[in-house]
């Protein structure tokens, strides 16, 4: 069985994180997965932090940590490229999977001024659409199902009511969504608490939305498992 955590964030990036991406890949290796997704945020106070920078400079900046990773992983993890975006004009956050680095270099630069709406127009055959913890208490609510792929089934961040049960029961009585999970790692306590398991080992980090869509893993949670 392989482990994957969808959902990792870096300080580098994402100011909230409280490691940095070779603490993040020697600590899940320690806890024997192959493999993690790097999700840092994509969102206004990201623009804040890289005032003054040129598209391309941002843009280097946001994949620094993913280089880094990869280099630093070697074979032994597989560190993937995604994004925790969140419009300027909403409040929730979107998961995006199946990022390259010619995507985002190209055209990212108008990301955050668009909506959901247009953005699954947009990008919704290139992209996988994943809502982040679309429950959690204080922060998100659902967002239209039309423009997901869909929502994360688990989030197990400790610091958060993430409402993983309310996300459950939607994905239950809409069974076209894609459920995920994911650890939100920012922190020690963070790591490897979710993410997906798979009876098989994937090859690329270019094969997760193929993986995602075959529904052919498990998501992870500490609590009784979603199906």
């Amino acid at each position: 069985m392989y482990r994957y955590d969808l959902h990792v964030h870096t300080s580098e990036v994402s100011p909230c994180g409280h490691l940095d991406v070779r603490e993040m890949v020697n600590r899940y290796e320690e806890k024997g997965y192959r493999g993690i997704w790097l999700t840092n945020h994509f969102h206004r106070e990201f623009q804040e932090m890289t005032k003054g920078m040129t598209w391309r400079e941002r843009a280097d900046f946001f994949l620094k940590p993913y280089r880094e990773g990869k280099m630093l992983a070697g074979t032994r993890l597989m560190v993937g490229l995604a994004m925790e975006i969140r419009f300027l004009e909403d409040p929730n956050d979107y998961l995006l999977y199946g990022l390259t680095e010619e995507l985002l270099y190209r055209e990212g630069e108008r990301w955050l001024s668009m909506n959901l709406e247009s953005f699954y127009e947009t990008y919704q055959d290139r992209l996988l659409i994943i809502q982040a913890h679309p429950n959690r208490e204080g922060s998100s609510t659902p967002a239209e199902l039309s423009f997901l792929h869909g929502m994360e089934a688990v989030n197990t961040s400790p610091r958060h009511d993430n409402g993983n049960g309310k996300t459950q029961r939607i994905l239950a009585t809409h069974p076209w969504l894609i459920p995920t999970g994911g650890s939100d790692s920012h922190r020690e306590e963070d790591v490897g608490k979710g993410g997906i398991v798979t009876e098989t080992e994937m090859d690329g980090e270019e094969e997760l939305p193929a993986l995602l869509r075959s529904r052919k893993y498990r998501v992870l949670e500490e609590e009784p498992a979603y199906r």
